[in-house]
């Protein structure tokens, strides 16, 4: 319809007389959606007699597609003022980035494109900290796609505007960026902005929860949640990338900033086999990548000093023989990692990309990227799981057996699958079977089955019971069979949960309320002991 357009309104001008139409955005990248915008820049040579009759043709443009209802966003330019813009505004440096022929004179876009991409790679490295300054301010305004019911498909961390980044960084030449499963997500994401447009005949970028259903039709899920939650996967996948690339042109930077001649990289170990470099654990020996442990040993060194595990140690540990998940060892090594503390989350979400977890707890796949609806909630029931870890270990100090209490985290909310009726209940039984594959003791087993089924169960009874009720006590003693180290576990794996869902989950009241439950039950036990003594 553009070229037709420009046809029309340039009958009798000379083709070769410097006259350009091209795209830039979504249209200018061939991704155009149903009801996105259209960014336009009318290109010319800046002859002074042929200024009138190009603002003339920018009227004869501009005006049937507005009149046609579209949505444009339009400029006039010469090759040096499109210089210009792009070296005063950094958004709009990247947006020319993808600059297109629509029609006209092929070779003014040509040159258009290679001296924006000239100046661009020139001025990347000093131009860097800004754009990761700009990046991380818009996923701070827009959120992360990832933890979200109702994303920003574009804007968020993780969303269709983060390609164009790293794009933009592998175009300054100052790194690659990942592929494969990077270009699929964003195909995903860029398939529901479509059906985002379609079903709702507007150019919107946020998925309400009104429109996922009918985002979720067009696109052939069974049900909504199953549509939001591939649109959270490919969130997830994206923010990785993102932060990942943007992460190596810094290093890449300072490297260049500190490089006076050849120098050895700089190792620091801190743990077996593995050493920090640049802020990133990688392996002192590529072979070592082959051994048994490796993985979960790097990943408890990289999580305890609080940064990611690099990419080519992510990729090499994937390819390395892995370690029998029965084995003790295996069981040790989680145990650290699960201890690290915050450290912990980044580099679990590394190993999970490398496609490590799934193959030493296959029930991760069905809570990955899955929403939580409940509003106490304000992450996927996979980051809820970390981020309780993250809580108990903590207060790993104050009960008997902190490596039950981890485990008991992790799994607590494993049972939030599709068609589960009572997570708890569903959940018991999946983590008995992840345990018995560790090869965890029956009766530790028994211990965290205990802490996953009744993990709901002392904050339901301190906030609708009577704790001076019998009944309410026998309640208690009941869910953890009467021993004291499981109630302690439970009562620090029923804050740690709380307190990692946020908001109200955790509120002074219900602290108070379970405060007052477990007093009460103290007291009791107390009264018992001393009757039981001047009984004897």
């Amino acid at each position: 319809m553009l070229r037709t357009l420009w046809s029309e309104r340039t009958a009798g001008v000379d083709q070769g007389a410097g006259l350009a139409l091209a795209a830039v955005g979504s249209l200018g990248r061939g991704e155009c959606g149903p009801h996105s915008d259209l960014d336009l820049v009318l290109l010319h040579r800046g002859h002074r007699a042929q200024r009138t009759r190009v603002a003339e043709l920018a009227e004869s443009l501009w005006y049937p597609l507005w009149d046609g209802g579209l949505r444009l966003d339009h400029s006039v330019r010469t090759l040096a003022e499109c210089r210009e813009v792009a070296r005063a505004d950094l958004s709009a440096a990247v947006g020319l980035l993808d600059l297109s022929l629509i029609a006209g004179e092929p070779d003014l876009v040509a040159e258009a494109r290679q001296a924006l991409a000239q100046d661009w790679r020139a001025h990347a490295r000093s131009r860097l900290p800004q754009l990761a300054d700009a990046v991380h301010e818009r996923h701070r305004r827009a959120g992360d796609l990832s933890q979200s019911l109702e994303p920003d498909l574009k804007e968020a961390h993780g969303g269709l505007r983060d390609m164009a980044i790293l794009r933009a960084l592998t175009a300054a030449w100052l790194t690659d960026r990942p592929h494969g499963a990077v270009d699929t997500a964003y195909e995903h994401l860029l398939d529901v902005r479509d059906a985002l447009h379609a079903s709702t005949g507007r150019g919107r970028d946020r998925l309400t929860r009104e429109d996922q259903r009918g985002v979720a039709a067009l696109l052939g899920f069974e049900t909504p949640d199953d549509c939001l939650t591939s649109v959270l996967g490919a969130g997830r996948v994206l923010r990785y990338a993102v932060d990942g690339t943007l992460r190596r042109a810094l290093q890449s930077q300072r490297a260049r900033v500190l490089r006076v001649g050849p120098r050895r990289p700089r190792l620091d170990r801190i743990g077996p086999g593995c050493a920090l470099h640049d802020g990133e654990v990688v392996l002192e020996r590529l072979e070592r990548a082959q051994e048994p442990g490796a993985a979960l040993q790097a990943a408890g060194a990289a999580a305890t000093a609080g940064v990611r595990l690099a990419p080519a140690t992510l990729t090499a540990l994937a390819a390395g023989h892995g370690i029998r998940v029965e084995d003790p060892d295996f069981r040790r090594a989680l145990t650290v990692l699960l201890a690290s503390g915050p450290g912990l989350i980044e580099v679990w979400e590394g190993l999970d990309h490398a496609g490590l977890i799934e193959g030493w707890f296959p029930e991760w796949a069905a809570v990955r990227s899955r929403p939580q609806h409940n509003p106490v909630h304000r992450h996927t029931v996979d980051r809820h799981l970390l981020e309780t870890v993250v809580e108990a270990a903590a207060r790993t100090g104050e009960v008997a057996r902190p490596d039950l209490l981890l485990l008991g985290a992790l799994l607590h909310d494993i049972g939030k699958v599709a068609g589960a009726s009572d997570h708890s209940v569903t959940g018991a039984v999946l983590a008995d079977a992840a345990l018995a594959r560790w090869g965890v003791p029956a009766s530790d087993r028994q211990v965290v089955v205990t802490l996953v089924r009744e993990h709901l169960t002392l904050i339901e009874l301190a906030t609708r019971r009577d704790p001076q009720d019998p009944a309410t006590l026998a309640a208690v003693r009941a869910a953890v069979g009467g021993d004291r180290d499981v109630l302690q576990l439970l009562v620090v794996l029923t804050e740690a949960d709380a307190r990692a869902a946020g908001g109200p989950a955790w509120s002074p009241w219900r602290a108070q309320m379970l405060g007052r439950l477990m007093a009460a039950v103290t007291a009791v036990d107390a009264e018992e002991s001393s009757g039981m003594g001047q009984s004897g």
